[in-house]
């Protein structure tokens, strides 16, 4: 039968892209466009400037720089003048390219949405200005709900904030570009210090996949990414400073330290300057900082760029220039971005190499904390007549076991690429299927063999093991009472079975259902409706409102 209204919504969504590629903001400087953007991101990050504050919505901040990376094949039209400072950069910038820019973050609020219509996994409505989309049933939201506060909870963490030491940043705020050399090694060594300890992350790869497949080893990405954002913290904190003079006085310097609060949110500084500084702060060769960073780093004007699907590369090479974004350096440097870039770098060298490190190392992790479990033994890569059981574990106190399936889709941060998620997800619970139907004798000898153990009807659970989420309805309705587990919520699982008298595997998957209903409920607030203003269309959306706070808090406790 005909969707009429979702045939409707798609022919819609072409007009929108036109409208979109038709925006008379891509007709100006990529400067002025992209610097007015991370300032805009960055009034929510902090609250606002110059004593127009609200409260800090940082994760707005965040959802904005993500939303941007949507504007990548738009930008590239943008013309290459920079202009003489900031101040020359956003002149450009009228009431209409204002407008402009609000058109286009809505539009890629838009875009996020429209691959949850084509799965189907929401409906659409026609209503008299426009659409609604709704999930079909309560069930559907809840399982939207769930994967995202399991996305969540498998992102970077920064275990607490930087405190700035002002007295060093307003000297050099003061006197740029001539600064003092002592005050601007104090700054970045301790920014740098607190980012080499303070950043909570599993590594995706193993140490020797890193240097044979990336060319450089995890301990350097570490030490360069931790750089990146003491770079970042000090721009920061050059804003700060300079906000703060500007507060408090009058006239032209009022201006002067007001623009060079705007120069400090988004910089434009010498290439060789940047490069240089990471190198000097990270103390890793020359050769490896510049191979690290071409997965952070992208020409804004070449059809090759690494930005899309929530990821934003937080430096944009101008010739012998990079505009920098202090904020994207802090939130788009996780490891899983590396893979992410690489992916659309060089698809072979992902498929063939990199492909085939993530699953043993998503399994060498969740190994770890299953066998922390006393009387539990883990096996992997556990074959039996129909398959491959990833993952098996066996308590012989409780004569109970447990199968699980890895699936290791890399998503870049801040967005969740459903599709293969789901596609994951739906192949494991397959895998499982398989070794489900065998007979019970069957599965008593697997573990017999397994194990070197007697056993009879030993009790089963099954489980699917993701890097992150799981994917949209179909993939938690084909989960069903089987566990859906990613590191974090393993970990939580272990160390309740840890704490216990004896370990029944048999009750992983209720455990780890009520583990993930618990924060959910702690972190979800509500649904909510929100109205598009998309091009002239209303589109009526459903709102996930989260406690980040809350969210936040649990990250950094199961990743401490």
């Amino acid at each position: 039968m005909p969707d009429i209204a979702y045939d409707e919504l798609t022919a819609f969504e072409k007009q929108a892209d036109e409208r979109m590629q038709s925006l008379s903001l891509w007709k100006l400087p990529h400067r002025s466009v992209y610097s007015t953007a991370l300032l805009g991101a960055d009034a929510a990050f902090s609250g606002g400037r110059f004593r127009n504050h609200r409260e800090p919505d940082p994760d707005k901040g965040g959802t904005m720089l993500a939303r941007y990376s949507y504007w990548s094949p738009y930008l590239r039209q943008c013309t290459r003048e920079i202009g003489a400072d900031i101040a020359d950069a956003l002149g450009v910038m009228t009431p209409d390219a204002h407008r402009e820019i609000t058109q286009a973050l809505l539009y890629s609020h838009f875009c996020e949405l429209m691959p949850f219509v084509h799965r189907k996994t929401l409906a659409v409505e026609r209503t008299p200005t426009g659409f609604h989309l709704r999930y079909p049933s309560e069930a559907a939201a809840r399982f939207e709900a769930l994967d995202v506060i399991a996305s969540e909870l498998a992102l970077t963490a920064l275990a607490k904030h930087f405190k700035y030491d002002p007295h060093p940043l307003l000297r050099m705020v003061e006197t740029w570009p001539h600064i003092d050399a002592a005050d601007l090694h104090s700054v970045l060594r301790q920014a740098y210090a607190f980012h080499t300890e303070n950043v909570r992350e599993d590594a995706f790869m193993s140490t020797n996949a890193y240097e044979r497949v990336l060319g450089f080893r995890h301990d350097e990405f570490i030490s360069v990414r931790a750089a990146m954002m003491a770079f970042a913290s000090w721009c920061l904190g050059m804003a700060n400073a300079a906000e703060a003079h500007a507060i408090g006085i009058e006239g032209k310097e009022r201006d002067r330290f007001g623009n060079e609060c705007f120069e400090w949110l988004a910089p434009l500084l010498r290439r060789d300057f940047v490069h240089g500084t990471i190198q000097q702060l990270a103390e890793v060769p020359a050769d490896r900082v510049a191979e690290i960073l071409r997965y952070f780093e992208e020409d804004p004007f070449s059809d090759g760029g690494i930005s899309g699907e929530g990821y934003l590369t937080p430096l944009k090479s101008y010739d012998g220039s990079v505009l920098v974004s202090p904020r994207a350096m802090h939130q788009m440097t996780p490891e899983r971005n590396i893979l992410y870039a690489l992916n659309k770098l060089d698809r072979r060298r992902f498929d063939e190499f990199v492909s085939a490190e993530l699953e043993p190392s998503l399994l060498v992790h969740a190994k770890q904390l299953i066998d922390r479990i006393p009387g539990v033994e883990t096996r992997t890569n556990v074959l039996w007549r129909g398959g491959e059981i990833d993952l098996l574990a066996f308590c012989q106190a409780t004569n109970s076991a447990i199968q699980i399936q890895a699936k290791a889709a890399i998503p870049p941060n801040g967005a969740r690429m459903t599709r293969q998620l789901e596609t994951n997800t739906r192949t494991a619970v397959r895998q499982l299927q398989g070794f489900e139907r065998l007979s019970t004798a069957e599965k008593d000898a697997l573990v017999q063999t397994g194990f070197g153990v007697r056993a009879h009807e030993v009790r089963w659970a099954s489980g699917v093991l993701s890097r992150s989420a799981f994917g949209s309805v179909s993939a938690w309705e084909a989960i069903g009472d089987r566990a859906a587990m990613n590191l974090p919520l393993l970990k939580l699982v272990t160390e309740e079975l840890a704490a216990e008298p004896s370990a029944d595997l048999s009750t992983l998957p209720d455990r780890a259902a009520q583990t993930l209903g618990e924060i959910a409920d702690e972190g979800i607030r509500r649904w909510d409706e929100e109205p598009l203003d998309v091009f002239g269309t209303t589109v009526i959306i459903p709102l996930l409102q989260l406690d980040n706070v809350a969210i936040s808090r649990r990250r950094a406790i199961i990743l401490a």
